[in-house]
């Protein structure tokens, strides 16, 4: 009886979280549960306690989520609630997280209509237990390479409307540097674009934070995480989406995570 009463609860909880607002990865269809186990769905809040955003994240081990820096302003971060192994809005998760501390990259800021240094880490407050839902995402070693000819995803959930809405994924491209560079003059090396020259491809609001998983030998690695795209909107063509590039923060990741780990053990 208890378990029934709680799976009703989150139900409830995440049908709240997603009420009055509209789908946004376009171009996608829903993915087949369980091929994204690394994603998890962030749902922040206000001072106040009222919703104010929500973006994705990705798990890094059993107790570290990444995410982007820009979906927290400088209120309070510690009201942040992450659900996992999540797939269909609407219905229960397998677990509902609070988080320890978030940790923004200190050189994160606004720069022209977009961001740079976007990326931050969230410590949750227990350990996660992995399942085939749920599992760490691989992250690039230094001799991988990704171009226009790797096969690239992304997965994610944006605006989600009311009832229940499955994962969405949509196969994207990576994109010439030079080519985004003439569209966002502040993108820079630390950065990537990926998505769909027509416009047709790409994710939208409510999708920041979501990762950008692409194809090896070893299987899927998480090579970007969605930060921005066009003012103008997210169907516009030839303004691709711009993506934190994972590789050049690798040692942040590390570093910064056995940091906090170390302080707060010795607490």
């Amino acid at each position: 009886m208890a378990v029934g009463k709680l799976l009703a609860l989150l139900v409830l909880l995440q049908s709240l979280m997603g009420a009055g607002v509209r789908s946004s990865i376009i171009g996608g269809g829903d993915a087949p549960k369980g091929r994204w186990p690394g994603l998890v769905y962030l749902d922040i809040k206000t001072d106040s306690g009222e919703r104010k955003w929500h973006c994705s994240g990705s798990i890094l081990n059993q107790k570290w989520i990444m995410t982007a820096g820009r979906c927290w302003d400088e209120t309070r971060w510690d009201r942040t609630g992450v659900w996992i192994g999540t797939y269909e809005l609407g219905m229960p998760s397998e677990r509902y997280m609070n988080v320890d501390l978030v940790d923004r990259l200190p050189e994160f800021r606004a720069a022209g209509n977009g961001f740079v240094n976007d990326i931050a880490l969230l410590r949750l407050k227990y350990p996660l237990e992995f399942s085939k839902n749920v599992a760490p995402v691989d992250l690039p070693n230094d001799d991988d390479i990704f171009d226009s000819s790797s096969e690239c995803w992304i997965a994610g959930w944006g605006d989600i409307g009311k009832g229940t809405k499955p994962l969405q994924e949509v196969q994207i491209s990576i994109l010439p540097r030079k080519d985004c560079k003439a569209k966002y003059p502040t993108m820079t090396d630390a950065m990537l674009c990926a998505g769909d020259p027509k416009g047709k491809k790409n994710p939208c609001d409510g999708d920041y934070g979501d990762p950008l998983m692409c194809r090896t030998a070893r299987g899927f690695v998480q090579v970007g995480i969605m930060s921005y795209g066009s003012p103008n909107g997210c169907e516009v063509a030839g303004f691709p989406s711009i993506y934190t590039r994972v590789s050049s923060f690798m040692g942040y990741i590390k570093d910064r995570m056995k940091q906090l780990d170390e302080e707060l053990a010795s607490d």
